[in-house]
Order: C-alpha cells, then structure tokens, then sequence
C-alpha cells in the first residue's frame, strides 16, 4: 500500500518537473499551406513570437537551426522579445543569428511597453531588423505587410491600412490575436501570437487560463469574413516558467497569393 501511494505521489512530481525543465525546449516546427488570390507566387514565411528571450538557451539554439535549415524567404516577430531580467546583449545575440534574405520583421507586444528595452532601435539598426509597427511596406506588386501596434499595452493605428492600394493582398501583423476582431474585412492573412497557446493546455480542454487580448483565438487558425488568421504558441514562456501540453512553436507559412 505504501508502495502504491508513494508511486501515484511520483506521478504530479514526474509531470511538474518535464512541464518545467522538458517541453519548455522541445521546440516544434510546424509546417502550413494558404491561399489567398488565385496568383502563382508564393511566399515562404517564418513566424516566430513571444521570444522572451535572456540570450542563446537550448531553446534559442533550436529556433536558429530550425531557421537556417528551412531558409524562409522573410521572418516576422510578433512582439514579445522582451522579458523580466532580460538585456540588451542577450537580446542582440539572439536577433543577430535571424537572418531571411526578403527581410525580418518585427511588431511590438505588451512587453515591449512592459520591459523597455531602450537599445532596440540601434539593435534593430545593426542587425536589419525593420521595425513595422504602424507602419507598411510594399513586398512586391501584389502584397503589402501590415504591422499594427498592440492592441492590449498600445494603441494600433488602423489607418495605415488605408495607404494600401485596394487591389493588393494585404498580411497583418500584430501581437494580441484579438485585434483580428477590429480588421478582419481589410486584410487577408493576419499573423500574431501573446496567447502562448495557454502554456498549460488541459487534453480535451484547452487551455486553463490565456492573457487578456487573446479573446477566443488562443492557438492554430481561424477564419473570419476574407481573412485567416494565425496563432503561434510563442517560443519563451511568460509568468509562469512551464509548459504542458503546449510545446513551443516555430510556424512556417507558405502563402499563395
């Protein structure tokens, strides 16, 4: 009897301590295909979001390796870099080894406004990061990306979207996925991320609890009016220091246009 409740007392041990030390760096790629025009160009992307990253981890090695071998033609990252206790150093060792030869995109998320990080934009300088926040630009004759600030610690300015031509196909990026919400009958393609996916996500539940400005789009991909909309589960962890059931995510997005 001793036994059996000494091995059912291992059980809650054996599942913390993988949450903690083990799925937090089992870095999953993930591989989709989209459509958004009847063209014949097509787009490879990579997305990462919520780095919050303190420097080159196992995790961080994982991301840059999986980029490299895959060789997406551009990056986007949909907020979060910042992190509690993280530097402008380690901040910078990880960004310099996010190279695409279309570019590396960046939007802010909360905690950017959060956790300043005041050497951003001479970090983003050396290592040719654009930062799109409220801001466009025109990746070829038929496609604009959009970047939007953050719906939850910023203030989005959806008039951007209005120096955009009507005839192209337009790829949003921001950071709380519910904005998508506000713009889904102006844009095509929206990416984001904040939600991590719940971090903890309870088999045939979901997740136990998702951050305000994640509303019901907290992981995967939703479609609403003419848009599709894509969620990543972030790469870092944020307040709590585990995942469970939710592995960190690197999507990589072909998109047809």
């Amino acid at each position: 009897m001793k036994f059996q409740k000494r091995s059912l007392l291992l059980i809650p041990i054996a599942l913390l301590s993988f949450s903690v030390f083990i799925e937090p760096i089992l870095l999953e790629k993930t591989s989709h295909s989209i459509s958004i025009g009847r063209g014949q160009k097509v787009l490879t992307i990579g997305h990462i979001s919520d780095l919050h990253t303190k420097g080159i981890g196992a995790v961080e090695k994982k991301l840059i390796d999986a980029l490299e071998q895959a060789k997406p033609e551009i990056i986007v990252i949909t907020g979060d870099i910042a992190t509690p206790g993280g530097s402008a150093r380690g901040y910078e060792e990880v960004l310099s080894r996010i190279k695409a030869p279309l570019g590396v995109y960046f939007v802010q998320g909360n905690w950017e406004y959060w956790e300043p990080i005041q050497e951003l934009a001479q970090i983003f300088k050396r290592q040719g990061i654009r930062n799109l926040t409220n801001k466009t630009i025109k990746l070829n004759d038929d496609l604009w990306i959009a970047g939007l600030d953050d719906n939850l610690a910023g203030s989005p300015n959806l008039n951007v979207l209005n120096e955009i031509p009507e005839t192209k196909k337009i790829i949003a990026l921001f950071h709380s996925p519910a904005l998508f919400e506000s713009i889904f009958d102006k844009i095509d393609f929206a990416l984001a991320g904040h939600s991590h996916g719940g971090q903890v996500r309870l088999p045939f539940m979901g997740p136990i609890w998702t951050p305000e400005g994640t509303g019901e789009f907290d992981a995967g991909w939703y479609h609403k009016g003419r848009a599709k909309m894509y969620v990543s589960r972030g790469i870092g962890n944020s307040i709590l220091p585990m995942r469970f059931n939710c592995r960190p995510e690197l999507a990589f997005i072909k998109v047809h246009y």
